[in-house]
């Protein structure tokens, strides 16, 4: 099942886990309630949909690069 989720989902979910970090610990964190947090790492809501902020505070606790995130590359294009 975890491969079918939307690729952002999968990155969030297992950059979490490698940080050994519990979905409660990142909502607390993001000032969101624990269903809000889980609806982006189950693939319900989209991460690039998320509130600017809210998504670079995401990147900021889970240590990853916003842009990797939303568009799967290292770097935006030059």
């Amino acid at each position: 099942m975890r491969g079918l989720l939307p690729r952002e989902a999968n990155i969030i979910r297992e950059q979490r886990e490698f940080l050994e970090l519990t979905q409660q610990e990142v909502a607390d964190e993001l000032e969101i309630n624990i269903q809000s947090y889980q609806r982006y790492e189950y693939g319900e809501q989209k991460v690039s949909k998320m509130a600017f902020d809210l998504g670079l505070r995401l990147c900021q606790i889970l240590e990853l690069n916003p842009y990797e995130l939303v568009f799967g590359g290292v770097d935006p294009p030059s």
